[in-house]
């Protein structure tokens, strides 16, 4: 019969087609949910006897040793589950026991979060991908491991349901179980063959056999630990009624279409259950815990590990994963701590445990969850000291535990966080680089201790009462032991926020000479401006890209900060470089933060997802506009008259004059800080430091009349092939006349005389930020404050000053990687340049030390 007779091709046939598959599409959607809230309102009335109180302490009179015979009965389960894989992918490039392990992992894992092996398939294809040489190779033992594992369960419930018809013990029940899992493994072999869609289903008999049996002891074992945990209620109850009722509850599990059955599956087992209700939700608590939940963080922690071997990538994920473990584990504790001991074992540690223990575990447990917290970043970042002190502390905090109101159950989940942690013990390889205590981990460690005053104060009840008998002593003044932990918190939060402000900073090194002079050179053959030559202060890392380029740099907190534009040997290598240096900066475990970058690196840095903040503009005035001729020279003409009336004369200083007069210059340079107050700043402007003047010639200003007298001083920054002239450090006599203007006129003129083609008069802080009214509000704020914080800075003042040399402006930004980080980098910044963190926040406070790197000291930590 052809297409047109069947009706294949009609549209009608078509159009039912679709709408089929539509209804189903949406109603496998709605059907979990459906079926859940039908068993819920069916079971609704014995839910509610379920009481929180009875709960609890049902849970803590739980039998031990029923307890651990359903772990036992868990793990023989896992390692018969291990045996799906090792039948069903014989096919590929594996050894049994590879495939043991990776089927049972996969079960462990799909178990508690999807379906067992109705959503495996994705972990195994991931598992098997590299050992098979098409993924459609994987679809028979898929299908094979499908169906005997939903033989397994068909066959047990269909034995279940004819035993308590027609009546038989155990044994008799496990016969029938295995006769009906072994025909319905058949039944399903046959199915897959005649659809079209598992057409590659194995055929072999005996193979279907085998799994078969599989299923059949793998439901047998979770039967017996599902009743393991019920026994350990100390209730009697026929085990036929029970495996009955266990292997329905799976049924409707499974055909929920819930991860794990969870909530309808549990529903049923309440409602049917012999026992109370309470009681019942408190035995499968601990069946959940037992069979599900450590089997998955078991599983999930063999596939972080397998994960990161397979890929690098992942491993900063796997860190992520372990310290977001280790910061929960810090918060348990801190609550922990901030919580009375329960009354019941109160009592008992008033015969056991020493007093002087029981104040010194509070106040350990307390503490360690503050650190904990911090610790968590540490190993986010993959440090080994992190990774050493964690593990060390999830010890202590576990036996503080104990000693502070025999917390079992905190003492458990902190070893098990612990188990994990060491587990992945690989993944923490890295030198921490010494002290990296940063204001970050401060707000954390506030966090922890607000956390724990909060909720300390409400499960205290504290009145005025508790507060006066803070320094109460004995096992039942618990709110006076919680007070003083929380004093001992504050101390440390507060002590280590005044180490992070006041600390000695990390010294910075000075680059070797070879590494300024190689910059330099790298600089004069295919790098342009002025701004690069800084690199001669000594006060910036210089990071060479080999063959590429250079750029200047310093660390400060989280970031890289790198100083104006790279100096690359070709545009082309811009991309190259930039992956070199985001590596360099992530060996470094900072974060690369581009301060006074042009329009010219902005396209490559807004690829890698950076966000800019305008700082306003920098002045380059064209020397080929400068005149002494007509109405454009007028100005110039008048600052030159007026230093004639004044006797004073302009010229170039060469190198060797600079370093025979350097004493003169150093006393102009601090008679002219003194007298404003101010203390140097470094990183994007030059101090004075005698090796850096006596590197360059410097423009003069010297009284005609008093043998050369030097009044005002600038250092010269002569960029490659005539290209642009600039001036860092310009210093002048407090009795001086007024000599800037002339000093600046005489170095346009004489850089047009020289060929330059500009003059960089530096940059105008905060000018033509946030003018328009759709800028970002945060340049808007940088407006606002540019016309009202000349108490601050002479904003204003600074834009109009250089303006009447006619330059033309070029924009200078910050680049920062995180949308709202722009207050924090510009403040580490702020820091950078004015030396420390103290002169950053107390502008006033005077920094020199009179030592030649006293400006180059800069928290680094």
């Amino acid at each position: 019969m052809d297409s047109a007779e069947s009706g294949e091709g009609r549209p009608d046939v078509i159009a039912f087609d679709n709408a089929w598959k539509w209804i189903v599409a949406h109603a496998a959607r709605i059907w979990g949910f459906a079926l859940f809230g039908l068993v819920l309102a069916v079971s609704w009335h014995t839910l509610r006897g379920i009481h929180t109180r009875d709960f609890r302490a049902a849970l803590h009179s739980l039998d031990a040793g029923a307890l651990t015979l359903a772990a036992v009965a868990t793990i023989l389960n896992v390692t018969i589950m291990g045996f799906y894989d090792v039948l069903a992918f014989r096919h590929t490039r594996t050894r049994p026991f590879e495939r043991w392990r990776f089927g049972a992992v996969a079960f462990c894992w799909s178990n508690f979060l999807t379906l067992g092996p109705l959503a495996g398939p994705a972990i195994r294809l991931w598992l098997y991908r590299s050992r098979v040489d098409d993924l459609a190779e994987l679809h028979a033992g898929i299908v094979s491991v499908v169906i005997a594992f939903t033989s397994g369960l068909v066959g047990w419930t269909l034995a279940a349901l004819l035993i308590a018809r027609v009546g038989g013990g155990m044994v008799m029940l496990a016969i029938a179980a295995l006769l009906l899992v072994m025909a319905a493994a058949w039944i399903g072999r046959a199915i897959a063959q005649r659809t079209e869609r598992f057409a590659g289903a194995p055929a072999g008999s005996a193979r279907t056999i085998e799994l078969a049996i599989v299923g059949w002891t793998d439901w047998l074992f979770a039967a017996v630990a599902f009743i393991a945990c019920l026994y350990a209620t100390r209730i009697d109850a026929p085990a036929l009624r029970l495996i009955d009722t266990f292997f329905f509850g799976q049924v409707i599990g499974l055909v929920s279409l819930v991860p794990g059955g969870f909530g309808s599956s549990d529903a049923f087992w309440i409602a049917r259950l012999p026992f109370d209700q309470s009681v019942s939700a408190a035995a499968l608590t601990a069946y959940r815990f037992i069979y599900y939940i450590a089997p998955w963080f078991t599983a999930s922690l063999v596939l972080l590990s397998w994960a990161t071997r397979r890929s690098s990538r992942r491993v900063d994920v796997a860190r992520r994963i372990i310290a977001s473990l280790v910061g929960g584990a810090g918060v348990l504790i801190v609550l922990s701590s901030a919580s009375p001991a329960l009354h019941a074992r109160l009592v008992l540690m008033q015969q056991y445990v020493p007093l002087p223990l029981v104040e010194l575990g509070q106040l350990t447990a307390a503490l360690a969850g503050l650190l904990l917290l911090v610790l968590a970043r540490g190993l986010a970042r993959g440090y080994t000291a992190a990774y050493k002190a964690t593990i060390a502390l999830l010890l202590l905090a576990g036996f503080a535990s104990i000693l502070k109101g025999l917390d079992w159950e905190e003492s458990l989940a902190l070893g098990t966080v612990g188990a994990a942690a060491w587990s992945q013990a690989g993944l923490f390889d890295r030198a921490s680089g010494g002290d990296w205590l940063e204001w970050a981990d401060l707000g954390l460690g506030v966090t922890a201790f607000l956390l724990f005053l909060t909720f300390g104060t409400f499960s205290h009840h504290l009145s005025g009462a508790a507060l006066a008998r803070w320094n109460a002593i004995g096992y039942h003044f618990q709110s006076a032991r919680f007070l003083r932990s929380a004093a001992s918190m504050l101390l440390v939060v507060v002590t280590a926020s005044l180490y992070v402000l006041l600390r000695t900073p990390v010294h910075f090194q000075r680059p070797a000479e070879r590494d300024i002079t190689r910059a330099l050179q790298e600089h004069a053959a295919f790098g342009s401006g002025t701004t690069p030559m800084m690199v001669a202060v000594g006060d910036k890392s210089v990071f060479f890209d080999e063959g590429r380029g250079f750029c200047l740099y310093r660390t400060i907190g989280p970031y890289l900060v790198v100083f104006s534009d790279p100096v690359v040997k070709a545009l082309a290598e811009r991309g190259a470089f930039m992956d070199a240096l985001f590596a360099f900066a992530a060996d470094l475990d900072r974060r690369p933060l581009f301060y006074q970058v042009s329009v010219d690196w902005i396209p490559l840095l807004h690829d890698r997802g950076y966000h800019l903040f305008k700082l306003g503009e920098e002045a380059n005035v064209r020397l080929d506009r400068v005149t002494t001729q007509g109405h454009a020279g007028k100005m110039t003409r008048q600052i030159i008259r007026r230093a004639e009336r004044e006797a004073v004369a302009f010229r170039i200083m060469e190198t060797c004059e600079v370093e025979a007069r350097m004493s003169e210059l150093e006393q102009i340079s601090r008679a002219w800080l003194d007298g404003r107050h101010l203390v140097e700043r470094q990183f994007s402007i030059g101090y004075f430091d005698r090796e850096y003047i006596a590197r360059c010639r410097c423009a003069i200003v010297e009284e005609a009349r008093a043998k050369g007298r030097i009044l005002a001083f600038a250092n010269l920054l002569e960029g490659p092939r005539g290209e642009e002239l600039s001036i860092d450090l310009m210093r002048y006599r407090t009795d001086a006349p007024s000599v800037m203007d002339f000093l600046i006129t005489s170095l346009l003129l004489y850089g047009k005389e020289a060929g330059y083609r500009t003059f960089n008069l530096g940059m105008a802080p905060l000018s033509s930020v946030g003018e328009h009214r759709d800028a970002h509000a945060r340049e808007r704020l940088a407006a606002l404050f540019f016309r009202r914080g000349e108490p601050w800075y002479n904003f204003q003042g600074v834009r109009f000053y250089k303006q009447k040399f006619d330059p033309d402006w070029v924009p200078r930004y910050l680049a920062y990687q995180r949308a709202g980080e722009w207050p924090i980098a510009l403040a580490n910044v702020s820091a950078l340049v004015a030396g420390s963190w103290g002169s950053a926040l107390l502008p006033g406070r005077d920094q020199s030390r009179g030592a030649k790197d006293s400006r180059l000291a800069v928290g680094e930590a």
